[in-house]
């Protein structure tokens, strides 16, 4: 990777510094942030850092499961087997609609399921689960004799405890969908589990068998009782309807009452036809009582009335037109008066005889209807006397009628119980014996490393979760910090102490023996930490379209790794023949000196009391040309840090004119104010938090402070990240890829 950044300057071979673009200061106040915001949902954000968590603390599932399944294993394994024999038996029941033979209601024998059903069958489970049937199994199977099954209760064989061995190893269960009980022993004997489920299966059949039998023998002698009553009854209320019928002369009862109701409802018809028809007549009654022609001829339309009318109207139009034309003199005149007067007495004459007519009719529906309510009335008076001489009568013939249909029903089903207490009922019966078991039922070795190693991986899981909640509180991933912060992650930096698994110290790919930290870039160019530095620097430079000069590398809180950032971003520039200046700004807690293994007697402290030049302050470092340091030198508090700020932009001015890159280390942000107001003049500022101590919301804060100065903010640094993690995993098998091939080489 070194060579890409080699190809970076290509043209430039010759070790003359490379003059880069400059970039203009302007006099105001320095632009707002331009970095991209992040992208990508929350939702892929939370399950991205779910998926690192699984990822990083694999191991602790892994352990964890192998624990489990160990466990469970052993147990497995430590348990004495079990077999368990299953039989089944059928359970149908009576239904309401189905008749059977000789009027009994037959057994449904349909796998229909219902809610009578499920609560019958449930009857019939808590019957085979009673003590009673099992001590009769125990008894007829001699269990208390059998060591085999004695030994499962642990002490004296008294009845209380072959019950609860009996009912330990007993399991009852309705079949899902069907009217089968299935019937389940476990022993460590399988002919014992076996012979223990057929023997509660027969006599739980038995046991049905004679309950049925005697509940029919005990039904039939019940049946005759209630038949000598009843029949005793039958005669009593027989006679008793006899003797009152002759009394009141109600022979044929029936047959006139029928008649009279017939009449009656017929009397009502023809009365309410005679008042429509009357109403009808005083309507035309009415009209004929007016004597107006008009009216009673519209009484009947086409009749003689009607032509008279319309021969009086021809008259009376033939002599308005003679009078125009002959005058009322002429004969004709005379003659058509004459006509028209003749046709006018047969036009009264007409409607006094229509009249006439209509009255009569009126009167007659007006007196048949008189008539005809006259005899519904007396009608009535028939029907009531007939009623109130019946209702004894039916009351009778109700009780004698229901006596006798009690009766009949009663002798036909004790013919019927007599008939079926001689047979066997097969409304139960078994199904299924069951058989000894070849293999044993538990321990299911299989089953039960299927399920640990499934509970071990989910505790597992849930295990690193609850580590990972335990340490929120701190930044430890890069998915944390952008979930937390829009700025984007220029880079991720290894773990340089971590451990292996054995505990000694992990030599990191591409290195090996002691990690200097400030140097690896240096001193282990092929190493996993010197290729995560070259990540972050191609991440700084790309960041900007024109590549920033002023380079400011802070970090939230002390003891979080800018120093280290710092060295090895100047190395990685320098190297790449460009003129940096690594410059300490950090004047209370000093550390470029240390790092580069340096003489504190020079540097910054004294260039702002002017005491020495700046060629005298900087110092330039042979092990990698084009790197000039400025350490802060003897420092006096609080002075120096007032000159620093005083004068730090007049400096920034001064260094670019004579540097292609200037990276300061400055102090932390939070506990002092010196960062903040560096950070103006800054092209770029890289926030480092390391993994696993920078807490979130010193992060956060840091960053605000940044942002209300408008610093220009470029991205943050992760540190510190275990070398297991997912950021490494790529190079890890590049690494042992490259590593390959040039052993086969």
């Amino acid at each position: 990777m070194s060579e890409s950044f080699e190809l970076m300057n290509q043209g430039a071979r010759d070790f003359d510094p490379v003059q880069l673009p400059r970039v203009a200061l302007s006099s105001g106040p320095n632009p707002a942030n331009h970095y991209l915001p992040r992208v990508g949902a929350p939702d892929e954000v939370f399950a991205a850092g779910m998926w690192r968590i699984i990822r990083d603390r694999k191991w602790t599932i892994a352990a964890f499961a192998l624990v489990v399944v160990g466990i469970v294993v052993t147990a497995s394994l430590l348990m004495e087997p079990q077999y368990k024999a299953v039989g089944r038996v059928v359970v149908v029941f009576h239904r309401d609609n189905d008749s059977g033979v000789l009027g009994f209601r037959g057994a449904d024998t349909s796998l229909l399921d219902d809610p009578e059903d499920r609560t019958a069958i449930d009857t019939q489970i808590r019957i085979l689960q009673t003590d009673a049937l099992a001590m009769q199994v125990i008894k007829n199977l001699q269990l208390d004799k059998n060591p085999k099954f004695t030994a499962r209760g642990g002490r004296a064989a008294n009845q209380d405890a072959l019950l609860q061995s009996f009912h330990k190893g007993l399991e009852i269960s309705k079949v899902k969908g069907t009217r089968l009980i299935e019937i389940q022993f476990r022993s460590t004997d399988p002919q014992l589990a076996a012979d223990v489920v057929n023997g509660l299966a027969k006599e739980y059949v038995d046991q049905y068998y004679r309950s049925q039998f005697q509940v029919s023998t005990q039904f039939s002698d019940f049946l005759a009782n209630q038949l000598k009553e009843l029949q005793a009854r039958v005669e009593d209320s027989q006679r008793k309807l006899v003797d009152y019928q002759k009394e009141n002369g109600l022979f044929g009862l029936d047959d006139k009452q029928n008649i009279v109701t017939t009449k009656l409802t017929d009397l009502n018809r023809e009365l309410t036809a005679a008042e429509v028809d009357r109403v009808q007549k005083d309507v035309n009654y009415q009209l004929a009582r007016s004597g107006q022609p008009d009216l009673v001829a519209r009484l009947e339309p086409d009749n003689l009335l009607t032509r008279l009318r319309a021969q009086q109207a021809d008259l009376e139009n033939q002599i308005a037109q003679a009078s125009v034309q002959l005058g009322p003199a002429h004969p004709k005149m005379a003659e058509l008066s004459k006509q028209l007067a003749q046709v006018r007495r047969s036009v009264d004459a007409e409607v006094k005889g229509i009249g006439e007519r209509i009255t009569y009719e009126y009167q007659t529906a007006a007196e048949r209807e008189r008539m005809l309510r006259d005899a519904l009335e007396a009608q009535k008076q028939v029907v009531d006397h007939l009623n109130a001489s019946a209702v004894q009568s039916d009351i009778l013939k109700r009780e004698f009628e229901t006596n006798r249909k009690l009766y009949e029903d009663l002798l036909q089903k004790q013919k019927e119980v007599g008939i079926s207490a001689s047979l066997k009922s097969s409304n139960i019966w078994i199904v299924d014996p069951a058989r000894p078991p070849k293999l044993p039922a538990e321990p299911n070795i299989l089953r039960n490393l299927a399920l640990s190693l499934l509970f071990g991986i989910c505790g597992g899981v849930w295990l690193s979760f609850g580590l990972a909640k335990i340490e929120e509180k701190t930044i430890n991933t890069v998915e944390q910090a952008q979930s937390l912060s829009s700025l984007p992650a220029l880079g991720v930096l290894p773990l340089l102490e971590a451990k292996s698994k054995n505990g000694a110290p992990r030599e990191l790919a591409g290195g090996s023996g002691h990690v200097d930290h400030a140097l690896v870039s240096l001193l282990q160019p092929m190493s996993l930490a010197a290729e995560s530095y070259k990540t972050v620097l191609t991440s700084l430079l790309l960041s900007q379209p024109t590549p920033p000069r002023v380079i400011q590398v802070t970090s939230a809180l002390p003891g979080e790794g800018k120093t280290t950032v710092s060295t090895n971003l100047a190395i990685l520039l320098a190297r790449l023949r460009r003129r940096v200046l690594l410059v300490d700004a950090d004047l209370r807690r000093p550390q470029i000196h240390l790092a580069m293994r340096l003489s504190g007697n020079t540097g910054l402290g004294p260039l702002l009391r002017n005491t020495v030049t700046f060629e005298e302050a900087v110092v330039s470092w042979a092990n990698v040309p084009n790197l000039f340091i400025l350490p802060a030198g003897p420092v006096f508090l609080p002075g120096d840090t007032e000159l620093l700020m005083w004068s730090f932009q007049d400096w920034v001015k001064r260094w670019r004119e004579r540097f292609d890159h200037i990276i300061i280390d400055t102090p932390p942000v939070l506990p002092v104010a010196d960062a903040v107001r560096m950070s103006v003049e800054a092209d770029s500022v890289i926030l480092v938090i390391r993994s696993g101590q920078t807490a979130r919301d010193a992060f956060l804060r840091a960053q605000d402070l940044l942002s209300k100065v408008n610093a220009r903010l470029t991205g943050f640094v992760l540190n510190g990240a275990n070398l297991d993690s997912s950021d490494f995993r790529y190079y890890h098998n590049y690494s042992q890829d490259q590593t390959k091939l040039f052993v086969d080489g």
